[in-house]
C-alpha cells in the first residue's frame, strides 16, 4: 500500500481544489516518475509473491487513463489551418546582452518559417527594447504575414493572418500574470481564442521555497477558475493556448480543459514533454479546442536552447 498511495493521491488530486489541498497538487509535479517507480514496485513484488502488489497493480491501472497526455502514438494529417502556442522568454533580454538577443530572435526565423502558423499565441514574448521588438514585428508580419495583432500588456500577443474583431483581457489579481482573448475568422468561421500565461512555481525569491510553491499553486488554481468561466461564456466555439505552468493531473488544468479537448490526447505523437528547464518531465503548454473543431496533428517544436519552453503546434479543422 506505501508503494501506491502517492500514485494514488496523483489520480485524486485533479478533483480537489489547490487551495485547500495544495501538498497533493505539488505531488502531482512528480506524477510520471511516481508511475514509473510504482512499475518497477509491482514487478518486484510480484517476483517475491507479496500480496502488496495488489495495491501497486490497481493504482497502475486506474493510471492509465492519463497516459495519453504524456505519450500518444496518434495519426498525423493536414489540417485546415495551423496554431502556435510559444512562451518566448523575452528571448534571454534579462540574462544576456542585446547582441545575443538580437541572435536569438534570428535563429527563431527558420522555425517559424518552416512552420507557417496562421496564428500565433505568443507569452513572454517582447523585450524591452524598441529595435528588438521591430525586428519581431518585421518577422511575424513580413515572412509570416500575420499582419493582424493582439497585445494584452508587453507580454502577450495574439498574430493571425484574418482581421481580429472584438478582444478583451484581463491581469490577475496581485500579479503580473495574464490572459488575453481575440474573436476573428478562422477556416470561414468565427472563433475566439484564448491566450493564457499563468502562475509560475516561483522557484527563485526571498521567501522560503515551500511558501513560494505554495503560493503559486493557489494563485494558479484560482486563475485557472477565472479563466474557466470566461471560457464557458464564449459564444463562439474557442482555441485556448498557453503556459499554465502545471501538469495534466493537476486541477488547474481539469478546470481550464473543462469540455474542451487535449490537442495532445487526441492527435499527439511521441512523448509531450513542454517545459526544458532544470526538472524533467513536465508537460505545461498546451492547446485545447471545443467540440465544433477537430485536431488533426500535434507536436512540440525546439525552437532553441535558450528558451525553457517548447513551443506546441497543432493542426485543426472544422467538424462537418
Amino acid at each position: 500500500m506505501i508503494w501506491a498511495l502517492p500514485l494514488l493521491l496523483c489520480l485524486l488530486a485533479p478533483y480537489l481544489s489547490a487551495r485547500a489541498s495544495w501538498p497533493l497538487a505539488m505531488l502531482t509535479i512528480g506524477f510520471p516518475w511516481i508511475f514509473l517507480l510504482n512499475l518497477l514496485a509491482s514487478l518486484w513484488l510480484l517476483f517475491r509473491r507479496n500480496r502488496q502488489a495488489g495495491w501497486t497493480l490497481l493504482a497502475l491501472l486506474l493510471s492509465i487513463p492519463h497516459w495519453s497526455s504524456f505519450i500518444n502514438w496518434k495519426l498525423q494529417s493536414p489540417g485546415s489551418f495551423r496554431v502556435l502556442s510559444m512562451n518566448c522568454r523575452y528571448f534571454e533580454a534579462d540574462s544576456v546582452g542585446r547582441a545575443k538577443v538580437h541572435q536569438n530572435i534570428e535563429d527563431c526565423k527558420p522555425h517559424l518559417l518552416a512552420q507557417r502558423p496562421d496564428v500565433i499565441c505568443a507569452q513572454d514574448f517582447s523585450t524591452s527594447h524598441q529595435k528588438e521588438n521591430s525586428q519581431i514585428e518585421d518577422l511575424v508580419n513580413g515572412p509570416l504575414g500575420l499582419t493582424q495583432t493582439i497585445r494584452f500588456l508587453p507580454s502577450m500577443f495574439i498574430y493571425s493572418r484574418e482581421p481580429l474583431e472584438t478582444h478583451h483581457g484581463l491581469v490577475f489579481p496581485s500579479t503580473f500574470n495574464c490572459y488575453c482573448a481575440a474573436d476573428f475568422q478562422l477556416g470561414g468561421r468565427k472563433v475566439r481564442v484564448f491566450n493564457l500565461h499563468l502562475e509560475s512555481y516561483a522557484l527563485t525569491g526571498t521567501q522560503g521555497a515551500l511558501k513560494r510553491l505554495h503560493d503559486g499553486i493557489v494563485a494558479r488554481s484560482e486563475q485557472a477558475e477565472i479563466v474557466a468561466r470566461d471560457v464557458a461564456s464564449s459564444p463562439y466555439p474557442v482555441i485556448l493556448c498557453g503556459d499554465f505552468n502545471d501538469v495534466p493531473t493537476s486541477y488547474v488544468y481539469r478546470t481550464v480543459r473543462g469540455r474542451l479537448q487535449d490537442g495532445f490526447r487526441k492527435a499527439g505523437r511521441g512523448l509531450s514533454f513542454t517545459y526544458q528547464g532544470p526538472i524533467p518531465g513536465l508537460r505545461i503548454d498546451y492547446i485545447f479546442c471545443s467540440s465544433e473543431l477537430e485536431f488533426t496533428s500535434y507536436r512540440t517544436v525546439n525552437a532553441g536552447s535558450f528558451f525553457d519552453h517548447s513551443w506546441v503546434l497543432a493542426d485543426l479543422r472544422w467538424r462537418q
